[in-house]
């Protein structure tokens, strides 16, 4: 029986569980403690999935995982000694959660995504799909947030390559044309590059 990530995903959301509730608390304090605390919600989630990744990475199966966890109820140390190891894998892969990145652009915690999505929703509002300001925000916010999830690891490689673009607001420009031109141009049957 191999691991079914939503599942495990939902276990983890649930509160029946309660190592791996405490797990899950404790790693989302330690991203809280990071400087790059993302918010309660945001840290949250990204505790469940570095979780979810960690033991679908490192268990062959449910049962696998079930028989290491009975160990842990033993003590609280081995509860700790596990959100210590899952805090370690998330901070060398820090996966990056749809949540996650609409979340740092919603709070406008990280400036340049919160810019390339301003620059996306512009462009909305001069194509035929306008529909307003507060719904091309939001269409932007969506693309920009699936986008980044989907094709980065962590921040620090989006960053890197958004520095390859270019430097300061043009690098930002041409970001939010490849997100624009990749939702909107796909959608309509076109091809997805730069004009």
């Amino acid at each position: 029986m191999t691991i079914d990530k939503q599942l495990l995903k939902n276990a983890l959301s649930g509160k029946k569980d309660v190592s791996l509730k405490k797990i899950t608390d404790l790693v989302a304090y330690k991203i809280y403690e990071r400087q790059e605390n993302l918010g309660e919600k945001a840290n949250y989630l990204a505790a469940i999935d570095a979780i979810v990744q960690y033991i679908s990475e490192n268990f062959p199966d449910v049962h696998s995982f079930q028989e290491k966890l009975s160990h842990l109820n033993k003590g609280m140390l081995s509860v700790h000694r596990f959100a210590d190891i899952i805090y370690e894998y998330y901070r060398e892969n820090h996966f990056l959660e749809f949540e996650v990145v609409k979340n740092l652009i919603s709070t406008a915690k990280d400036a340049d995504l919160k810019k390339i999505t301003d620059i996306v929703a512009f462009k909305i509002y001069q194509s035929p799909e306008d529909k307003g300001s507060e719904l091309n925000f939001l269409s932007a916010e969506t693309f920009v947030a699936h986008y980044v999830s989907e094709n980065f690891k962590n921040i620090p490689a989006f960053k890197e390559y958004l520095a390859t673009l270019g430097k300061g607001d043009a690098a930002l420009e041409t970001f939010a044309q490849i997100v624009y031109y990749y939702y909107y141009r796909n959608e309509n049957g076109q091809p997805g590059t730069n004009e």
